[in-house]
């Protein structure tokens, strides 16, 4: 994988608690649609530090599939099937940890686990049922300096890791496949990954994962019921997510990197709007409507692409190249005044965070 040649000289920002309250976020790393840019401030103009390759006009060859920022500051994404590490001081260069076709940070936050998926005809050929359950997968524990996996595991079977807790990685195992859908359950695994040491929830679906809290929600919930449940790794404990007057949380959202705020869409009588969970105060608050939410109500895919970056969740949208910012710890809510020229599906990756 070629380095993006050249880096932006950036300043810095205080991380301080006092900081992270009143400050707007700086250095925000985006993706315009192929090319990178960095805005000192969410009002000023976006200084590209990598442009289209040559040949390449018509295509985001920076796009990044699930990126996320870790506590450290580091934005960890996969780019063509390998996980990178990037410094928002210099966003155009990458740091390669290893391949992956998904990732997680570790529960410490100190390193990430990158997740490969082995063939199904090889590895677990010989078992019964559908071909989810004879898929099986690996994880490496890498730390973002680039140096070599720490450790690695082989899942048994029909096991899918996505998230670790101070208690065991967590995983998605499929439970029963049925003429109209798979039903999977969420596990803790033992201390090797090894075997299934604790089931979390039946016919489920995970939601996001990070610091000390695991997101799912439960297939078969409807009605008036709150379907998203929250896991607490500290307290061992799962209770109902906050519950929104303005709507019902769907999709998949995002979670900060400690686990505290989760950014999501709800579902209104007047269509789709944003809101962010505060899961330690059990409150939520409302953003407001949002029409790139109609056709694809993920924030982590669709054309509103969002990143949180501390207690700031950055929300950028392609439809229209409008770029937003809620600090959850403040309630400040800030949007730019000019619209960025955005191409394609464009992303905000995260900003600096020191």
């Amino acid at each position: 994988m070629a380095v993006i040649a050249g880096a932006a000289a950036l300043g810095v920002v205080a991380c301080s608690q006092a900081g992270q309250r009143e400050s707007s976020p700086h250095g925000i790393v985006v993706n315009l649609g192929g090319r990178i840019a960095v805005l000192d401030g969410i009002d000023d103009e976006p200084e590209v530090v990598a442009d289209h390759p040559e040949g390449t006009e018509r295509l985001d060859v920076y796009r990044l599939t699930a990126p996320k920022q870790l506590a450290d500051g580091h934005i960890i994404g996969i780019l063509d099937g390998t996980l990178v590490a990037i410094d928002p001081k210099a966003p155009d260069r990458q740091v390669v940890l290893g391949p992956a076709t998904s990732w997680f940070a570790a529960a410490d936050g100190s390193s990430v686990w990158a997740v490969t998926e082995e063939p199904t005809a090889t590895v677990c050929s010989g078992q019964a049922g559908a071909e989810s359950v004879r898929s099986r997968f690996s994880v490496s524990d890498f730390p973002v300096s680039g140096r070599p996996a720490q450790k690695s595991y082989a899942l048994p079977c029909g096991l899918r890791p996505f998230a670790e807790t101070p208690h065991g990685i967590a995983a998605l195992q499929v439970s029963h496949v049925d003429s109209n859908r798979e039903h999977t359950d969420v596990v803790l695994l033992n201390a090797d990954a090894t075997a299934v040491r604790q089931r979390l929830a039946r016919d489920s679906s995970p939601l996001a994962a990070e610091g000390r809290r695991i997101l799912w929600r439960e297939s078969s919930c409807g009605g008036a019921r709150t379907c998203v449940k929250v896991y607490d790794s500290q307290d061992m404990k799962t209770a109902t997510a906050p519950r929104c007057a303005e709507g019902t949380t769907v999709g998949r959202g995002i979670l900060d990197a400690s686990g505290r705020w989760y950014a999501s869409a709800i579902s209104t009588d007047d269509g789709f709007r944003l809101a962010v969970l505060d899961l330690e105060r059990g409150s939520c608050e409302d953003l407001g409507r949002n029409a790139s939410l109609d056709d694809n109500q993920d924030l982590d895919g669709g054309s509103l692409s969002g990143s949180w970056a501390r207690a700031n969740l950055l929300v950028l949208d392609s439809v229209n190249g409008a770029l937003t910012s809620y600090n959850a710890a403040s309630g400040q809510q800030v949007e730019r005044k000019k619209s960025l020229d955005v191409s394609g599906v464009a992303q905000v990756w995260g900003a600096r965070t020191e």
